[in-house]
């Protein structure tokens, strides 16, 4: 521990047990003017100094920082006096103190050194886990559902002088298309805005795809024909508009009626007559060198309160209208307060992109969902709870292997307005609570149809001081949970440990450590190869494209060799090969999950429970592991060659706007591209590569038991 922080403890320590520099004085052989001195850092403090010091304020409180003070953390570092969850790094550090010293003891080796070692990695894997405090809370939602609201009703984001909802909230929000990226909110020392701008490519691709728009438009307008959406959204015209000085203009006549609307943009199309050419004029418009300001902070004699200099700043770097910033990518919040008025941990709560391609799996949606540290909240309406985009959401969590990772740290978060819950059908009574009851009934029967139906429901009207409160403590208990899964791995496997190495001479405990493992070791050897599948990769990517709501994400993909947030070709290929395999090896993986709960239910073999419950969870990590794995090769192996192949490009491209049947023609010459001969050889390839990590996955785990019984040394239960 720093001794800056040393010396700020202290100063709490006795401030609040309510002593004052003078009378701790009276206690030490110090003046009150060397404590002030030492307090303050204007002399140098010892570490002797500090146990004095605290033994001399005496509190229980006191003493266990002089206890903190005295020791070791070689290992895993210190925590820091205040952490939530020091005591059990504690224990966690002298058990890896213990095992260190373990390390040559001969009596281990050849006995249960490959159990211990395995246990060893684990605990301090999940010390570390414990040892940082950060954690994200994600918000999925279809556009327009509330996300925005809800974090800025969560996060105290709320001015107090708004007309109504809509204008009390500090980040911009509305029926959708109001945020132009990715937004966090975290806490920090003062209000500021940090922006990570998009890159010149991508900013010059969406320039290419309005481009496109406003000449479609004006075509469209001459022959009384509708133009077809490019892929750019509302809020990405919005701010290119702002920042290339075009945006549309309403003329009025004294009285105030609208004579007519003016876009400036169609009046470029005459001189700039095609999209490169409108392209590179709008491009020079935008002046992306002098926008190479990346963060802002509020300075110390603003005038204005912090919520109201953030929802300004913010307002004018979302639209487009702050001529130093760029367009951005993400963007970040600070704020002074602690978020969710938690001070244990360091909380970031995430404004994902609005989902509006239900069926298209997305690839920072897929990472929040993968990290076992961000709690998903996956919002709803009230009266469409769950709807079609949050339900295809969790459908593909568990398709993905993530079912129960999802029910351990998700939630369902239901948005009524005023009213709705008394207005349920069989709300006999009109008690909004009642209401309340009957939905989420309704909604957990949905929820079952997707595998789901244990998830958390919690309800949210952000008008409600109180339903807010309810929510804050639900996101923390969340938090809480997942950090108590690894609080009692901890304590597994330091008791586990502890076992192993008392009984590392024991031959009575050694044959029951034999026979509990047997049975895993000939599924081992009995399941070198996983199951025959019946579908490619590429199949999931035809069945995306088909299930796409909108063609223009389509186009906008083609636009970007297939690279596209809101529809992403690797991307889609990657969830597919995952999805295969893991419907591929679930009854294998059934079996051995099976063979070690039962194992666990045998009373006579309590000894090895508390490893078989720590392999347990080696399975699962090396599952998640795996199909990760197999998400990034299916993600690969094809890459090179279609991304290159621009003749397939190049068609796709100039099918857009040639009449009805677009998203068919893509999937058809896709569909072609992938079934040639000479690409059957990448899906051996792929099989191959599946099959060898399958093997490589069994063998590290293998590895765990294999010190018990002489390798290969497999019989039957």
């Amino acid at each position: 521990m720093e001794m800056t922080s040393i010396r700020k403890a202290l100063s709490s320590l006795r401030e609040e047990a309510g002593i004052s520099q003078a009378e701790l004085a009276k206690r030490l052989p110090f003046t009150a003017s060397r404590i002030s001195r030492l307090e303050s850092g204007e002399i140098a403090m010892t570490e002797e100094d500090a146990q004095e010091i605290a033994k001399a304020i005496g509190t229980p409180k006191a003493n266990d920082f002089n206890d903190y003070l005295s020791q070791d953390w070689r290992i895993l570092g210190s925590p820091g006096f205040n952490h939530i969850n020091r005591e059990t790094l504690w224990e966690a550090e002298q058990a890896l103190q213990r095992l260190e010293d373990l390390e040559s003891d001969p009596e281990l080796k050849n006995v249960f050194l490959q159990q211990v070692k395995s246990c060893n990695a684990a605990l301090e894997q999940s010390a570390q886990f414990l040892m940082s405090t950060q954690h994200q809370i994600a918000f999925f939602g279809s556009p327009g559902v509330g996300k925005t609201t809800s974090i800025c009703a969560l996060s105290d984001l709320e001015k107090s002088a708004g007309k109504d909802l809509k204008h009390q909230m500090v980040l911009p929000t509305g029926s959708g298309r109001t945020t132009i990226c990715e937004v966090h909110v975290r806490n920090g020392s003062d209000y500021s805005i940090i922006v990570d701008p998009c890159s010149v490519e991508d900013i010059r691709q969406y320039v290419a795809d309005f481009s496109e728009q406003i000449i479609r438009s004006d075509r469209a307008s001459g022959t009384g024909e509708n133009a077809e959406g490019a892929g750019v959204s509302a809020e990405v015209e919005r701010a290119l508009r702002n920042m290339s000085g075009l945006t549309k203009r309403t003329l009025r006549n004294e009285d105030g009626k609208i004579i007519k609307r003016e876009d400036p943009a169609l009046n470029l199309v005459a001189q700039y007559n095609t999209k490169e050419d409108l392209q590179v004029h709008i491009m020079s418009k935008l002046d992306l060198p002098r926008r190479n300001q990346t963060s802002i902070s509020m300075p110390r004699e603003s005038t204005i309160s912090g919520l109201d200099w953030v929802a300004h700043n913010f307002a004018d770097i979302n639209d487009g209208k702050n001529v130093e910033f760029s367009l951005p990518r993400r963007i970040e919040v600070t704020i002074p307060s602690p978020i969710l008025n938690s001070e244990a941990f360091d909380i970031r709560l995430i404004d994902t992109r609005g989902i509006d391609e239900p069926s298209a799996p997305r690839r920072d949606v897929q990472a929040y969902l993968d990290d076992e540290r961000t709690i998903a909240v996956f919002c709803s309406s009230f009266k469409d709870a769950p709807d079609a985009a949050m339900l295809a959401l969790l459908e593909r969590s568990a398709e993905g292997g993530l079912r129960e990772s999802v029910l351990r740290k998700g939630m369902l978060l239901v948005l009524p307005l005023d009213g709705e819950e008394s207005d349920v059908r069989d709300n006999i009574s009109g008690d909004a609570e009642e209401g309340r009851e009957i939905r989420r009934e309704q909604v957990m029967t949905t929820l079952r149809h997707v595998r789901t139906g244990n998830l958390q429901v919690e309800f949210l009207n952000v008008k409600s001081s109180a339903d807010r409160n309810i929510i804050r403590n639900a996101l923390l208990e969340i938090i809480a949970r997942i950090r108590e899964r690894q609080i009692d791995q901890v304590k597994t496997l330091i008791s586990t440990v502890n076992g192993l190495i008392e009984n590392k001479a024991n031959a009575e405990a050694k044959a029951v450590f034999d026979a509990a493992i047997r049975p895993l070791r000939l599924w081992f050897s009995n399941n070198q190869s996983v199951n025959q599948g019946g579908k490619t990769p590429s199949s999931a990517l035809m069945e995306e494209m088909e299930d796409l709501r909108y063609a223009a994400s389509l186009h906008a993909s083609v636009n970007r060799y297939g690279n596209w947030y809101n529809f992403d070709y690797w991307h889609c290929l990657g969830f597919g090969a995952r999805r295969e395999v893991v419907t591929r090896i679930s009854d294998q993986a059934t079996v051995l999950k099976g063979l070690i709960e039962t194992e666990l239910s045998y009373p006579e073999s309590e000894q090895v429970h508390g490893f078989l419950s720590h392999f347990q969870r080696q399975i699962e990590e090396g599952l998640n592991q795996f199909y990760k794995d197999i998400q990034t090769l299916g993600e690969t192996y094809f890459l090179d060659q279609l991304k290159s192949d621009f003749a397939y490009w190049n068609q796709c491209t100039r099918r857009w706007g040639r009449g009805p049947g677009y998203k068919n023609d893509i999937k058809h010459w896709t569909d072609d591209w992938f079934s040639k001969p000479e690409r059957l050889q990448r899906y051996d390839f792929l099989e191959q590569e599946i099959q060898r990590r399958w093997q490589d996955l069994l063998k590290k785990l293998d590895k765990q038991l294999a010190s018990i019984q002489p390798e290969g040394e497999v019989n039957a239960p």
